[in-house]
């Protein structure tokens, strides 16, 4: 193979759309496997045939086999076809058109590999077959083989500069590459060539929008209206352009336009009404979709478009409804059936979507589909290793289905497997690059293993994919926070709102990524919009109160939280809020009596509980926190703060084995948490047993939180513990450095001095840790040890 690793590719990368296709096409659609005894049949004969009926007149045989696959290729029967072809290579091995025929029928199949090994066949054979180049080029393309891509297309644009197909592939392969100015001037060519092609203007717009030439973009985005009224992604990408310029009026008649042009077209009507939606108009939307269902009839399709509508704005109950008429109308559609099952698992009515399940089942169907959410049934009903068996299963019949790799990543996130659900995500990413689905999901997954570039690229894919979807935005906004890029997240974050005005959370993280830099008076603006849209909204009232903190307005905070109760003194979430405040404010006694409000109005809020826990810990009553973090933990037996926190009260009480317990339990429902895994690994390193597993819990805890010192710390004395002096030393000087008044992490290291043999730099810090009131037990230790360096 040369290098080149093509067993999952796709045609389309990197928002290049090949001739006739664009931006915010559908979800892909599944393809079903021709399969059954009548299949078998047909290739028995064709056998029967092959070795039978050609072997008088080998050049009329195989002109024969060629024709025949030929005819099979025209009725989308690919299987019986590729044996067509290859009879007539077994009659003449130098037989081209066979050889370029056959790559022809395994790309059908999405056979990478084998087409690939057909159209070197035909390569070697012709050397100036141009059209088996092309295809090589392309399967270069989808195999991330950029470069070969791109010489593959050169090659043939010396053959003929006029190849608009050829053009094609060298722009796709020089944005891959980063070449965008270049890959700009391949699209400027192509539109010349094809002047009536619009895709070709397009793919030239999204360029320079890339390219953050949005004059150009417009011109071609309407060339491409122009040239054909009838391509509804012309269309509907000149609105989103418009739509992301914050151009909603000219959005709006650009759709309604091409509604006009193509009245049954559901996309430019779901588009309207997207539109429409974003701006409050849920009357006019709702006629839009009346007006998409009245130009379609009472349809299976109509019912389907405007439950997707709904079932993608999370409106599950109008999706609902939408898709039960569409049952009504049309009782055997597997289809609509198929999206009940989607709809009831997304909103955790796992009995209906069982019951669908079943009768789907019944059918015998070989819709993988259904296969598939049989195995997320098996996962809502906490069976993930029924589940992933189940997948695994299905991967052996049709390994190329996007769909199976991603819920099977899905599946191993639910086991805590996440190395494994990144490398299903990511094939399935490879076999469907524009899934938007599947990009965000993968994007997800780099961003919570701290694999921020590769997020990025997800994301930013995605958006180029979905520029009008608010959460996509939202998500690669995140990205760019975690990556200190925040004037980039605020322009994200920018574009949301003028996609979705009303939303409180976008206004929420702009007042985050304002407050990070420290421009205060536009985060408390952002706040104070959020909850102008929801006075009653915890998080940005929370929110609120930790920027006038931040921003040393303490005054300002507490006489808005005191009004804020005032106007609401029923609301538990108020009192919760303004008794965490006074908690930073080490106002125990008004935290104490606003917590326990918050409990009497709602006694099962847990982090009232939790709060008042900390209050009594503040005060020195031990044994009242304990109490009280029972009495949370009782409400919810597998919250994992609380089980720390007692972990923590019991390891401040010298009770190291209970400690240890409530560590245990913590780390047994949820491994990740890093507090529970470092402070388990300081309970053992302290008990002197365990060092292997304690240095594993520690490991795992630095990578989960690599910033606080104190997890860190615990690290570095594992390894002190363990005689990993050298590793250590790093790690505890990084403690000091960052908190040189810690007695503690001045002791550690001190000790780490010792052993390593530096006695005047572990007299300098053990004589520091001393003077700064280390705790008893181990400045008894750090004094034996200077007695011995004196």
């Amino acid at each position: 193979m040369r290098g080149i690793e093509l067993e999952s590719c796709c045609w389309s990368e990197f928002g290049i759309r090949w001739f006739g296709k664009g931006i915010g096409e559908r979800q892909m659609r599944m393809q079903r496997r021709k399969t059954g005894r009548k299949a078998a049949l047909a290739c028995a004969l064709l056998l029967a045939v092959a070795f039978g009926g050609c072997s008088t007149d080998p050049q009329k045989g195989k002109i024969k086999f060629l024709e025949s696959g030929q005819r099979y290729m025209q009725k989308g029967r690919y299987q019986e076809a590729t044996i067509q072809f290859r009879n007539a290579l077994k009659l003449d091995p130098r037989f081209v058109e066979a050889s370029y025929q056959l790559a022809q029928a395994e790309i059908a199949q999405h056979q990478w590999r084998q087409a690939y090994d057909a159209l070197e066949r035909t390569i070697d054979l012709n050397p100036e077959r141009l059209d088996a180049r092309l295809d090589r080029g392309r399967l270069y393309l989808a195999a991330h083989q950029f470069q070969r891509a791109l010489d593959e297309a050169n090659y043939l644009l010396q053959k003929n500069p006029q190849n608009a197909a050829a053009y094609q592939l060298s722009g796709a392969a020089l944005v891959a590459l980063g070449e965008r100015e270049k890959a700009d001037q391949a699209f400027q060519k192509i539109a010349v060539l094809l002047p009536n092609d619009a895709s070709s203007y397009i793919n030239l717009a999204l360029l320079e929008v890339s390219l953050r030439r949005l004059d150009d973009a417009e011109k071609h985005l309407i060339q491409a209206c122009d040239v054909d009224p009838h391509s509804i992604q012309a269309y509907s990408d000149l609105a989103s352009f418009y739509r992301v310029k914050g151009d909603l009026p000219r959005a709006g008649e650009v759709l309604q336009k091409g509604i006009a042009l193509n009245p049954t077209s559901s996309d430019l009507h779901i588009a309207l009404a997207d539109l429409l939606y974003s701006q409050q108009k849920t009357q006019e939307a709702s006629q839009i979709l009346a007006q998409l269902r009245q130009q379609q009839g009472n349809t299976a399709d109509a019912s389907l478009a405007i439950g997707d509508f709904y079932f993608q704005r999370q409106q599950t109950n109008q999706a609902l409804q939408e898709y039960l008429h569409g049952l009504d109308a049309a009782p055997k559609d597997i289809e609509i059936k198929k999206r009940l099952e989607d709809l009831y698992l997304v909103t955790g009515d796992t009995t209906k979507a069982a019951e669908i399940d079943e009768a789907l089942l019944k059918t015998k169907s070989k819709d993988p589909i259904i296969l598939i959410n049989h195995a997320r049934v098996l996962l809502a009903q906490g069976n993930p290793d029924e589940a992933i068996a189940e997948l695994q299963r299905e991967i052996k019949d049709v390994s190329d289905l996007p769909q199976i790799h991603y819920y099977l990543a899905l599946a191993y996130m639910k086991k805590g497997n996440p190395e494994q659900a990144k490398s299903q995500m990511e094939e399935a990413s490879r076999m469907a690059p524009d899934q938007t689905d599947i990009l965000n999901s993968l994007a997800q997954l780099h961003l919570q293993q701290g694999d921020l570039d590769l997020a990025q690229q997800n994301a930013e894919r995605s958006v180029q994919l979905r520029p009008t979807d608010r959460s996509v935005r939202f998500l690669l906004s995140t990205i760019y926070e975690k990556q200190g890029k925040l004037d980039l997240a605020k322009e994200q974050l920018g574009v949301a709102k003028l996609l979705a005005p009303d939303d409180t959370l976008v206004h929420r993280q702009l007042a985050k990524v304002y407050g990070m830099q420290h421009s205060w008076p536009q985060a408390e603006k952002e706040l104070d919009a959020a909850l102008l849209l929801n006075p009653h909204d915890p998080d940005a009232l929370g929110q609120l109160v930790d920027i006038l903190v931040e921003s040393k307005q303490n005054a300002k905070a507490l006489d808005r939280m005191r009004q804020y109760v005032k106007a609401n003194p029923d609301d538990p979430r108020g009192h919760l809020i303004f008794g965490s405040l006074a908690i930073n404010l080490k106002d125990y006694s008004l935290a104490k009596t606003e917590l326990e409000r918050s409990i009497e109005l709602d006694p099962k809020q847990v982090q009232s509980h939790l709060q008042l826990g900390q209050v009594l810990q503040a005060q020195l009553q031990p044994a009242e926190a304990i109490k009280e973090y029972e009495s949370g933990l009782a409400l919810q037996p597998k919250f994992v703060p609380i089980l720390a926190m007692l972990g923590n009260l019991y390891l401040e009480q010298h009770d190291p084995e209970k400690a240890r317990s409530y560590y245990e339990q913590a780390l047994a429902i949820d491994p990740n948490f890093a507090v529970a895994a470092s402070n388990l690994a300081w309970v053992y390193a302290q008990q002197g047993d365990n060092l292997d597993t304690a240095l594993g819990l520690a490991q795992h805890a630095k990578q989960l939180m690599p910033q606080v010192p104190s997890i860190t710390d615990t690290l570095g004395w594992v390894m002190y513990k363990k005689g990993i002096y050298d590793s250590a030393l790093p790690l505890l000087q990084e403690c000091v450095e960052k908190d040189p008044n810690s007695a503690v992490y001045r002791y550690h290291l001190g000790m780490v001095f010792l052993s390593l043999g530096d006695k005047g730099k572990a007299k300098a810090q053990l004589s520091a840790a001393l003077r700064l009131d280390l705790p008893s037990d181990d400045a008894k230790t750090a004094g034996q040890a200077l007695q011995r360096l004196n």
